[in-house]
């Protein structure tokens, strides 16, 4: 249309690869989970072993690491 503001030879630019890819709510409230699990499997360990249960501490760590291994795999 004559005297529009829009004529048409402006290309609309394309959206970047990375929209909505690799940064989105659920993965970081994911990354945020496992943090507080880890956090609070070092804690139990640590407070395990200041009370003086090392296998507990023991199987606390045991079971962390199968969970992260888990995870990681």
């Amino acid at each position: 249309m004559f005297g529009s503001p829009d004529d048409g030879s402006k290309t609309k630019a394309a959206l970047p690869p990375a929209v909505g890819g690799s940064i989105s709510g659920t993965r970081v409230l994911m990354g945020l989970l496992l943090l507080l699990i880890a956090v609070a499997s070092i804690t139990g360990v640590v407070f395990a072993l200041s009370s003086g249960q090392p296998t507990v501490a023991f199987i606390i760590g045991l079971v962390a690491v199968a969970f992260f291994s888990r995870i990681g795999c």
